[in-house]
């Protein structure tokens, strides 16, 4: 792994001999700058993603134990280890050594401490590591220079680089945590004529200008003549604005109207980094104070929110490729788009990867309209349902640091109560089943399910008259059933599947079932195909087809994955039928018109792809409202229920409104699961309990 970086922070608290304000903040913040990739470019060093050790819990033994194990990581990748040390620190009587005190360190004890430099020693000495930079801050910090007889033999021969940071010589006191709060700063700034990326050295001279009180000390070692690089400790942002991406379109367009609209006295922000931005805020804000601008006020003021926003979106952009790194795809930020108005929504460009992300970001600061009187409102549900959708750590500390920059916090607390909510309404799911129906009538009975977390957890059958009156005097009395198992389960019902044969689905609307109020007025209901819970033995492979064709719609990365068919398209049932054999149509399938025929085609679509819309009357869906799909396919099903909501109150002059005049059969692999274990189950089981 060449030119890989591990990083390791340990900051615990020792309330014996006094509690640090600052320690978590300012070890979270040198962590967090020294993972994003176009700063620190380091990853953590311990398994489980773990880069931050800090609190009470971090005792002498867990300190020892964290650095020896990510030396190994880091010597078994070829990777450059960087320690950060911040606390309380003592020294030894007479003596220029610095122990770090863990959280269970008893003062004055050595033996509960940690020997800092005997373990950077330990690091650089360990085979395969590409040397190991520290930053100390703590009392007597220079105390933490190791011994240079031990650097220069040792196993590896002398082959050892080390570089170290100190917040104070070995016999100072160290201050609030003044030293990692300023380096932190710095990183993120960068320095002039530093190069293109910083070492100790240059950071030590800058450092001594803004920390008093205290000597920062640094030491270079370079005892491996085979080493390609100098040991680096962050990317300089001054120099390297070029190889960064730079505003998107929205954010591009926005800048250069406010600052046309300030006057020729501010300067684009070149290169694209957060202390350009700084200074143009700063320059325009000048401009206001004084009067000297030729523009209106109110136009001044807009160009400082903007500035405001775009550094929301850099910081933000730079936040978002740490801590997902692999995880943060195309696909996935489409997905985690929040809802917006249609006219908002029509702005998302079809770019991707880097471009849609940067774009994503500034249509939601800039764009977007607020969510109550935040801007951040809806950029915060977006970060927390990537984080949410990838399995990451919504609590994790470098999320908190991300939405304490942004100024976010109450709206990130916000974010994750609604998702706890939202994960418990989706934990239970009714399944009602029609596919006892016989010769194209009403059936004479009904299967039930109902799934936590995909799980079946009850089951029954329950008998009824082959009329639609007793079906959904049944559906009814289902739902009854279920919301009493929910109360038990300690979690909300919103969602039911109704499984209908294919002679039903085209003539019967399953939301409508009236039991009092509508069935869809408070539980969002999809239709499902009955045939996929139990296929014939001639459709045994319809489910493993279903389940190819979403993946191939989950690579989709733009538009909606829909073949829209028109009446020439379709030609003679057969021909079609050749077609979906063939393979031709794999992904969902939509009709831009009611075809006269469609319970024919239905009974040939329905096998083959896992989608299928149509319009409910005989109004043909035009092109412009076909982009409908495109623009709120990732919150489908789901949107079609709410469209039908908002039709049967009243409807609105919304665009999406139009989603209410189409029907759909839908098949996820969430149904496919379930109906996957139907190969090892009766169809049927029990009864009303």
């Amino acid at each position: 792994m060449t030119d890989s970086r591990l990083l390791l922070v340990v900051a615990p608290q020792n309330t014996a001999v006094g509690h640090l304000d600052e320690l978590e903040g300012a070890a979270r913040a040198l962590g967090e700058v020294l993972q994003q990739n176009d700063l620190g470019q380091c990853l953590p060093a311990l398994a489980g993603g773990v880069a931050v050790l800090y609190g009470t819990e971090v005792t002498q033994v867990r300190i020892e134990a964290a650095v020896r194990a990510a030396a190994r990581r880091a010597g078994d990748v070829g990777a450059t280890l960087v320690l950060a040390f911040l606390g309380h620190g003592m020294a030894p009587p007479g003596r220029s050594e610095l122990y770090v005190m863990g959280a269970d360190t008893k003062p004055d004890v050595l033996s509960t401490a940690v020997n800092v430099g005997h373990l950077i020693i330990e690091a650089a000495d360990q085979p395969g590591v590409n040397g190991v930079i520290g930053l100390v801050d703590t009392c007597h910090a220079a105390g933490a220079v190791p011994d240079v007889k031990a650097l220069v033999a040792g196993v590896r021969g002398g082959r050892t680089r080390v570089s170290l940071l100190m917040a104070s010589g070995a016999d100072q006191k160290a201050y609030d945590l003044v030293f990692s709060r300023q380096l932190t700063e710095l990183l993120r700034q960068g320095l002039s004529g530093a190069g293109k990326r910083m070492g100790v050295s240059a950071l030590r001279e800058a450092l001594r200008h803004v920390v008093t009180g205290q000597d920062v000390v640094s030491l270079e070692h370079d005892g491996d003549h085979f080493a390609v690089h100098e040991l680096w400790l962050s990317h300089n942002p001054r120099l390297v604005g070029a190889d960064r991406p730079g505003p998107g379109t929205f954010g591009n367009e926005d800048l250069r109207l406010a600052l046309e609209a300030v006057g020729p006295a501010v300067t684009w922000p070149e290169p694209w980094t957060l202390h350009e931005l700084d200074r143009v805020r700063h320059e325009i804000q000048r401009i206001k104070e004084t009067g000297t601008g030729i523009g209106p006020a109110a136009l001044v003021q807009r160009a400082v929110h903007i500035v405001d926003g775009l550094r929301i979106c850099l910081v933000s952009r730079s936040f978002l490729t740490s801590w997902m790194a692999s995880k943060l795809t195309t696909q996935r930020l489409r997905k985690a788009l929040p809802a917006m108005p249609a006219d908002a929504h029509a702005l998302v460009p079809h770019t991707t990867g880097t471009a849609l992300l940067t774009d994503l970001l500034e249509l939601l600061v800039l764009r977007a309209p607020r969510v109550g009187d935040s801007r951040t409102a809806l950029l915060t549900s977006f970060v927390a349902a990537l984080g949410a959708d990838a399995g990451l750590d919504l609590s994790a500390p470098e999320v908190a640091a991300w939405a304490d920059v942004c100024g976010a916090q109450i709206e990130l607390n916000d974010t994750q109560e609604n998702l706890s909510r939202g994960q418990a309404e989706r934990r239970l799911r009714l399944v009602v089943s029609l596919h006892a129906t016989v010769a194209d009538d009403w059936p004479e009975s009904l299967d039930l399910w109902l799934l936590d977390d995909g799980a079946v957890c009850e089951r029954a059958e329950v008998a009824c008259a082959p009329t639609q009156a007793a079906v959904e005097a049944k559906v009814g009395e289902a739902v009854a059933w279920a919301r009493k198992h929910a109360r038990q389960r300690h979690a909300p019902l919103k969602h039911v599947d109704v499984a209908v044969p294919t002679s039903l689905i085209l003539r019967w609307k399953p939301e409508e079932t009236d039991f009092g109020v509508r069935l869809g007025v408070n539980y969002d209901v999809v239709v499902r195909w009955s045939m996929r819970l139990n296929p014939p033995a001639h459709l045994w492979w319809i489910n493993d087809h279903a389940r190819a064709g979403l993946e191939r719609m989950s690579s989709c990365a733009t538009k909606a994955p829909v073949d829209w068919l028109a009446e020439q398209d379709m030609g003679q049932p057969q021909d079609f039928g050749d077609l979906l054999r063939a393979g031709r149509y794999t992904r969902a399938v939509a009709f831009t018109h009611r075809p006269t025929h469609l319970k024919q085609l239905m009974e040939l679509l329905l096998a083959y792809v896992p989608v299928v819309l149509w319009p409910d009357t005989n109004n043909d869906f035009s092109s412009a409202e076909q982009t409908l799909l495109d623009m709120f396919w990732d919150r489908l099903p789901t949107e079609l229920a709410e469209a039908y909501r908002q039709r049967w109150q009243g409807g609105s002059a919304a665009p999406s409104d139009r989603l209410a005049d189409l029907r759909s059969v839908w098949h996820d692999l969430e149904w496919l699961d379930f109906c996957s274990w139907f190969d090892s189950h009766d169809v049927v089981n029990g009864s009303f309990s």
